[in-house]
């Protein structure tokens, strides 16, 4: 199993969780950075590579807002 860890800035935990649900990958909080950015960690397989890719595609463009 993969792991990739998502820094998601508190004004946009919901918008990012609700697509992190669509997914339905195995995710968890494990903390928050410096700057309030929370900590996700999100567990794939390979063939799953592709939704974590567009996870933090999606988490880019929530930043750039």
């Amino acid at each position: 199993m993969r792991k990739a860890i998502l820094e998601v800035p508190s004004e946009h935990i919901g918008e990012f969780t609700e697509r992190l649900v669509e997914t339905g990958l195995e995710n968890s909080i494990i903390g928050k950075t410096e700057n309030d950015e929370i900590e996700i960690e999100v567990l794939y397989d390979k063939d799953e590579a592709d939704s974590v890719d567009e996870l933090e595609e999606y988490l880019s463009e929530l930043k750039e807002e």
